[in-house]
């Protein structure tokens, strides 16, 4: 039966504006769902190789860092399928209050061909969208190399199943904008989420709400892009550049009880600075 073919005309569009001001609540199921999509994702990258498991994982405007953003399809179309075993797991994640958007990050390790044993380790962060046809595909996936570290065996769940009502000031597109125009590697407490995650090249993951700026050979920078998730309560910047610093964030939206003028939250931040010649 038709719910709303039962509702009298005159309560349908009360009814409905109040539907529009309640916030979405992710079910129970999509974190699960998609911590089992990146799970599969990291399984097909042993089981076949990493060439294919990244091109069926990605979505079609998926991006990687090559070493600045790049079409990932591209990317993984251009490289050969070889034996190096790539491995890694989830240790974080987060899924958006509407479900259909989210992130894990986990320690990742390489076995180069010929090798027995992994040679480099490091923490991968990779942002997940829920398609059309209700498949998780990476949006955007980067990583940093650090000491070995013991893969997981459980996913720590990060943030809160529902978004909260949204603030009565403006945190939309124009706020994230503004947010994100802090240097690559730049931190501070100012700017952070309660549980911050700080990711950096040479060091384990931390949540220290310091860092400075990294020395950028341009002025300015390039290639910055931003999503936010259908439900308003999270989102993702990234950028860089050919010889420019790069960087991968993830935003939460102070909801109705935080401090009036609050803005975007930083909850992960992933910044590099350019390789040099070599690297």
């Amino acid at each position: 039966m038709d719910l709303y073919m039962v509702i009298p005309a005159r309560l349908r569009k009360p009814l409905a504006a109040l539907a529009a001001m309640l916030p979405l609540v992710a079910v129970a199921g999509d974190f699960e769902d998609l911590v089992a999509a990146e799970r599969a994702f990291a399984a097909d990258s042993v089981a076949r190789n990493t060439r294919d498991a990244f091109l069926a994982a990605l979505a079609p405007d998926g991006v990687v860092f090559a070493p600045g953003p790049a079409s990932g399809k591209l990317v993984w179309e251009a490289r050969t399928a070889t034996t190096a075993k790539l491995e890694w797991a989830p240790e974080w994640a987060e899924v958006s209050a509407g479900g259909d958007f989210g992130y894990t990050s986990g320690p990742w390790r390489y076995t180069p061909e010929g090798s027995d044993k992994p040679t480099v380790f490091g923490h991968y962060l990779s942002v997940w969208q829920k398609q059309a046809d209700g498949q998780w595909k990476v949006l955007v996936d980067h990583g940093i190399s650090h000491a070995e570290q013991p893969m997981p065996d459980k996913v720590v769940r990060r943030g809160s199943i529902s978004a909260g009502a949204a603030p009565l000031w403006p945190v939309g597109m124009a706020e994230l904008r503004k947010a994100d125009l802090v240097a690559p590697g730049l931190v501070t407490d100012s700017m952070i989420a309660s549980d911050f995650l700080r990711l950096r090249n040479g060091r384990l993951p931390d949540s220290r709400g310091e860092g400075e700026a990294i020395p950028a050979p341009i002025a300015g920078r390039v290639e910055s892009v931003a999503v936010i998730a259908k439900a308003g309560d999270m989102a993702v910047t990234w950028g860089g550049g050919k010889g420019e610093p790069s960087w991968l964030r993830i935003w939460r939206r102070p909801v109705a009880g935080d401090p009036p003028g609050l803005g975007w939250r930083l909850a992960v931040d992933m910044s590099q600075a350019a390789p040099t010649t070599g690297d």
